[in-house]
């Protein structure tokens, strides 16, 4: 195939805009990591520069000045890194990257729009009309390093081991990112039962020596606990933990409902798993929407983003 192939040019897109979702998402990622980490600095500082501000006027003053700016240049973080502008180019980028990996793994076994008429007039059509959707964020689109390899028409077999059910299959990718999540929620959830024991006990301390200072460092507590829960609720490990593992069960239930019909045509293992592919990256979408209009420092939805997921 030539570099002007249709199918050529689609792999190619399909690169580029899922380089630019994982730099815009490892990005956002140390950001977030980085807001956390100053707002809990922050609080901690101030809290405890307030409490020897009697004694040690000097450090004091230090921790006070550490912890302000601590706070400040997490303000600025959330601002530049966080804003609406980067949240939307992630989210439509991993989009458009997901939709050019649909049409091709379309093309590629001859489902859907492509089972007819003239296939290659049909991608280069649905193609522009991704490409339309992702102009808004070109100047965040990561170019590759090298030539792609080039790309074979597919049967069943090379359909479900690439695409569905191999060791770098979609049922593997949600599974095993599924578990991630879920470890790193388990955690984040650890932490903040010690958080709320420790905040228990100095709420104890402060009712039984009537000293205030613990009632300060309760304060902090909840701040800090407060700070990891956002930090959860932005990353969507609970939602995404069940929507990857409901849609690795999909998966398998229609590749075994495919394999048990003896004859079947490959539009009807294609078309489906495709369908389910789809509808999952529609419910991302939507979730990381509404995600940033909860969570501070990102704003509103995504005007536009195409409708049509791998590391999310």
């Amino acid at each position: 195939m030539t570099n002007n192939d249709p199918l050529t040019l689609v792999v190619r897109d399909q690169q580029r805009w899922s380089l630019s979702a994982n730099g815009l998402k490892a990005s956002i990622g140390r950001a977030r990591r980085t807001v956390l980490l100053l707002a809990i600095a922050g609080a901690v500082l101030e809290t405890w520069g307030a409490q020897i501000h009697s004694t040690r006027i000097s450090l004091a003053l230090v921790l006070g000045y550490a912890g302000a700016g601590a706070l400040a240049i997490a303000a600025v973080i959330r601002q530049w890194r966080l804003g609406h502008e980067r949240i939307q180019a992630w989210i439509v980028a991993r989009s458009g990257a997901e939709s050019f990996k649909r049409e091709m793994y379309l093309f590629r076994t001859g489902s859907g729009p492509y089972a007819s008429g003239n296939p290659a007039d049909s991608l280069l059509d649905r193609r522009e009309e991704i490409l339309s959707k992702l102009q808004p964020f070109q100047k965040y689109r990561v170019e590759p390093n090298s030539e792609s390899e080039p790309l074979s028409l597919l049967d069943a077999n090379g359909y479900l081991q690439e695409r569905i059910n191999g060791p770098r299959g979609q049922i593997q990718f949600f599974k095993d990112r599924a578990n991630q999540y879920s470890r790193t929620r388990h955690l984040l959830s650890g932490g903040e039962f010690v958080l709320a024991l420790i905040g228990a006990l100095l709420g104890a301390a402060l009712t039984i020596t009537g000293k205030q200072a613990y009632g300060a460092w309760v304060a902090v507590i909840t701040t800090v606990s407060g700070a990891l829960a956002a930090h959860a609720m932005a990353q969507r490990y609970d939602q995404l933990t069940v929507s990857y593992r409901a849609t690795a069960d999909r998966l398998e239930g229609m590749v075994a409902r495919w394999s048990a019909k003896n004859g079947a045509r490959l539009a009807d293992l294609v078309e489906p798993c495709e369908a389910t592919l789809l509808e999952e990256n529609q419910g991302w979408i939507a979730g990381a929407d509404q995600t940033a209009v909860q969570t501070p420092g990102t704003v509103g939805p995504s005007p536009g983003a195409v409708t049509d997921k791998a590391s999310k």
